[in-house]
């Protein structure tokens, strides 16, 4: 590993970082960029202004449903959540000319993300980890990809 870019994501956080190795061939991350995906933070009600989007109260027992669901606008909101998570990474690996990259992302979203990435872009995804991960602390993320430890003690013999 000299030096191999880090991606941890799920709907709402998306981290990336820097991974090397240090001069005793021990591995150590910095920390690139944090982006708090905010549409995913809003309700639907702070979406939706009418009262179409809204659920009516029912009238009588064994009546009343809402005047419409909210499917749709949620699997639109992910969708374009993922889409925007897909564009940083792309970014990112272009950008800063790493190795390769580590990829951790929730295994709801995973394959989504893995699809809307350029073939160019997925193929330099040398680590997926279908976790979400985006709450651990670079230290403990570390422990997560195995690869580590096997460059760390191969490395120093």
């Amino acid at each position: 590993m000299n030096t191999i870019l880090v991606i941890v994501t799920d709907l709402g956080l998306f981290k990336a970082y820097s991974g090397r190795l240090t001069p005793k061939h021990t591995p150590h991350l910095e920390p690139l960029e944090e982006v708090v995906l905010e549409e995913t933070h809003h309700r639907i009600t702070e979406r939706v202004t009418d009262m179409a989007g809204r659920h009516s109260a029912p009238t009588n027992k064994s009546w009343g449903a809402p005047l419409t669901d909210d499917h749709g606008l949620r699997l639109e909101t992910e969708r374009r959540i993922i889409k925007q998570i897909a564009k940083h990474i792309e970014r990112l690996i272009e950008r800063t000319g790493h190795d390769g990259c580590w990829l951790a992302a929730h295994k709801e979203i995973n394959h989504a993300i893995l699809e809307e990435l350029p073939k160019t872009v997925r193929d330099r995804i040398r680590k997926n980890l279908p976790r979400d991960l985006t709450k651990v602390g670079p230290e403990e993320l570390l422990e997560h990809f195995p690869e580590v430890e096997t460059q760390k003690t191969t490395s120093t013999h």
